[in-house]
């Protein structure tokens, strides 16, 4: 296999860690674990997941503009 398809899978193999402890982490805050902890929590996940989106879609579309101009 070629040596990016390993890195891909070693990046999703350190996601699930990270993700897990991240859960962890915040499963041992009160705060995080009330109502309005997950509220804020979800909304700011929210804004944060449409902001990378819509970069990740500028990007994509620059780079898409740039292999039709050449």
């Amino acid at each position: 296999m070629k040596t990016i398809i390993w890195m891909e899978m070693l990046l999703i193999g350190a996601s699930i860690l990270i993700f897990r402890s991240v859960w962890t982490f915040l499963d041992s805050i009160a705060w995080a674990s009330g109502g309005v902890g997950l509220a804020v929590l979800l909304v700011v996940g929210i804004v944060a997941a449409v902001l990378a989106l819509r970069s990740i879609e500028a990007l994509s579309g620059k780079k898409g503009e740039k292999a039709e101009d050449e």
